[in-house]
């Protein structure tokens, strides 16, 4: 009974260890943007690159241009009938920042931006007394902030280390850890901040459309 007791704690000793920093990656909490009007697709595209450049933040390839920062971009073209109709658009940004401190080899933060537009259809807003091209629509982003740890996979490769990492990041590295997870989640939120901002900051005045009746009925 007492070697059950000796084995059962050792095993929970490591699965404490083992879970702390499960896959290599501590996931901070996301954030949410959900907004639904009239507004700039174009500029809010060139509005968030410049943030993420002026912050540090590059693609995987660490292209200064941002080329390599899209993952994915996907566009469908929907009738009116079925739903409300128009375009929904998906794109996936993957960022990375290699902040330059303590233990900056072995760190490096990452931001996943997924966008995900609705309903969007193309109109002519009213904007500093010009006429310019803007989008109708829905759309919802999700900023999801990560420390990836040993992200060269120095220490997992290495035949001795990687026996030692899970105690190496949970006894060593705690308050270096901590300290992280709060400045990423701190450039999480500001980011997520300035794209709120420009959304509901907005001084469109939309252009009147003519009237036609509904084809198909009462709309939601």
């Amino acid at each position: 009974m007492k070697g059950q007791n000796v084995e059962t704690f050792i095993n929970l000793f490591f699965r404490e260890f083992l879970m702390a920093a499960e896959g290599g990656v501590i996931a901070i909490p996301e954030f949410k943007v959900k907004y639904s009007d009239v507004f700039s697709l174009r500029n809010l595209y060139l509005m968030l690159h410049e943030l993420l450049q002026e912050d540090g933040w590059l693609g995987k390839d660490n292209n200064p241009d941002h080329e390599d920062i899209e993952t994915l971009y996907s566009e469908n073209v929907y009738q009116r009938g079925i739903h409300r109709g128009g375009k929904e658009i998906w794109f996936w940004w993957r960022a990375y920042k290699y902040p330059e401190y303590k233990y900056s080899g072995y760190f490096r933060n990452k931001l996943e931006i997924d966008a995900h537009c609705v309903y969007m259809q193309n109109v002519e807003v009213i904007h500093q007394g010009k006429k310019m091209n803007a989008q109708k629509g829905e759309i919802e982003m999700f900023f999801r902030p990560y420390i990836e740890l040993d992200y060269q996979h120095l220490w997992d490769h290495h035949w001795l280390l990687k026996h030692f990492k899970p105690l190496y990041e949970k006894r060593i590295m705690h308050h270096e850890l901590d300290k992280r997870e709060k400045e990423l989640w701190r450039e999480s939120y500001k980011i997520q901040a300035k794209v709120k901002q420009f959304l509901q900051l907005r001084t469109f005045t939309p252009v009147p459309e003519p009237f036609f009746a509904r084809q198909f009925g009462y709309e939601e």
